[in-house]
Formats: structure tokens, sequence, C-alpha cells
């Protein structure tokens, strides 16, 4: 999954930021004012953003899709 995206870290800023999905403690967000998204990790670190909601929506998708997969690779 590192291949995805680069960490930036944040506060998780909820003030100018709402929050769409959240999905295995990963949350979808886009801010109040500019309309863009971004995709933060457990740990509120940045991982992806972008303009174009239905892009980062399957992005969103991609990477907890990706968790269920190693998640389940573990179990074996």
């Amino acid at each position: 999954m590192s291949s995805l995206y680069s960490r930036a870290r944040t506060h998780g800023d909820p003030v100018f930021w709402s929050t769409l999905d959240v999905r295995k403690d990963f949350k979808l967000q886009q801010h109040e004012f500019t309309e863009h998204y971004r995709i933060l990790d457990p740990e509120n670190y940045r991982i992806n953003m972008g303009l174009d909601e239905t892009a980062m929506r399957n992005a969103f998708y991609q990477i907890i899709d990706g968790e269920e997969q190693a998640q389940n690779e573990n179990i074996i």
C-alpha cells in the first residue's frame, strides 16, 4: 500500500474539513471552502488528496480493500 501514497501529518482539522466516510479508521474528507478531498489514515496522516470526488472515493475504497486483503493474508 505504501506505493499508493506519501504520508503528510495533519491534526485532523475538524474545523474546515467535513468527514464524508469512515471505514477501518480511514477518513475521506472534503474541505469546506476549497472543496478538495483528502484521505487520512488512522493516525491522521494525509495519504491522498485531489479535486475529483469520484477518483477520491475510488482511491479510498482501494485503500480500504488493500487493508482488508493485508489483514486476510496475515490470518492465513
